[in-house]
């Protein structure tokens, strides 16, 4: 049998971070936008596959699978002087190869999420974090994980709605 071959994997990744208003004084403390972005250009080379019943398929020059071509966030986060913090954060994925022949393909998405929360401090000795956020706001349809080359069960759906959670952190310093 032959399975097997090598990848190129070639890309790039580049974060981008401002602090908008930054003050001691008045109502926000902070306001700092972000960007990141990522592009990946991964192929198979000389990558070959042989199947049970013999057949040897090349899968040369072709997108590596799982892997997407674009990957970005924009955002922006914002803390008041009060400990008052929220997040907003839009997050896209280009389309994925999910077989190694590049015949199936996931479709790409986008995803709007939020968080808001509350943090302060008590006497230099305790922390405290309670928040709320709400993942996939515009409810898109998404794969939450990709199996590659496993069709008919390639992916597992992400719920199609709106995820709610919040928490609290409770912490002691010694």
């Amino acid at each position: 049998t032959v399975n097997g071959g090598k990848q190129k994997d070639i890309g790039v990744e580049a974060l981008i971070k401002y602090t908008a208003y930054e003050s001691d004084h008045g109502c926000f403390r902070s306001i700092k936008p972000f960007a990141n972005i990522a592009y990946s250009h991964f192929r198979y080379e000389n990558f070959k596959f042989q199947t049970n019943t013999g057949v040897t398929s090349d899968y040369s020059g072709l997108a590596v699978g799982g892997v997407p071509k674009w990957t970005y966030n924009l955002g922006v986060d914002v803390l008041t002087q009060p400990g008052i913090y929220g997040n907003v954060n839009f997050f896209h994925k280009s389309a994925v190869p999910i077989t190694s022949d590049g015949v199936n393909w996931t479709g790409s998405y986008s995803l709007l999420n939020t968080k808001l929360g509350y943090q302060h401090s008590f006497g230099g000795r305790f922390d405290l974090d309670l928040f709320f956020g709400i993942g996939n706001l515009a409810g898109t349809r998404y794969p939450i994980m990709v199996f590659v080359n496993q069709l008919p069960d390639a992916y597992i759906p992400a719920p199609p709605k709106a995820n709610f959670y919040g928490g609290v952190n409770f912490k002691f310093i010694l």
